[in-house]
């Protein structure tokens, strides 16, 4: 009887083994390849006093960098063209880096799906380092976390 309850142990113990294998190796296999930024980051120490400031680090954020412009250029055929992205700042919590953008009046965004890939998606593409990107509204005293995830049901 005891040699029965082993040899079913043995088997459920397989079975676990094998499960958490393949769940593993699915999501590796699904993960997407991460790019990594040759522009690094230029730390501006400086920090201008801000109510995004304010409104960060009250909710735990420790503002890293000042404002960063981040030089752009594009080779098309045989032109050089170029461009620049602006990051408002560099924050951290928990030992991640958080990309921060302010929201501008003039410049708002759609808050749907494609609405946050145009607006957002090219910050969390050129740092894949970074945990996401802060969009702060000072003015409604909101932070809104974007991180860039796989939807696993599609």
């Amino acid at each position: 009887m005891e040699e029965h309850w082993d040899g079913l142990l043995m088997v459920l113990i397989a079975g676990i083994v094998f499960f958490i294998s393949y769940r593993s190796f699915r999501t590796w296999v699904r993960k997407p390849l991460t790019l990594r930024s040759r522009l690094g980051f230029q730390m501006n120490e400086v920090i201008l006093d801000h109510p995004a400031v304010h409104l960060l680090e009250r909710a735990g954020y420790e503002v890293v960098s000042d404002k960063l412009k981040v030089p752009l250029a594009f080779k098309v055929n045989d032109s050089l063209l170029h461009s620049r992205m602006f990051i408002d700042y560099i924050v951290q919590r928990d030992g991640e880096l958080y990309l921060v953008r302010i929201a501008r009046e003039r410049s708002g965004i759609e808050w749907t799906g494609s609405g946050i890939r145009k607006e957002l998606l090219p910050y969390l593409l050129l740092y894949p380092e970074c945990a996401g990107v802060l969009y702060v509204d000072a003015d409604h005293g909101e932070i809104k976390e974007i991180t860039l995830t796989t939807d696993d049901d599609e």
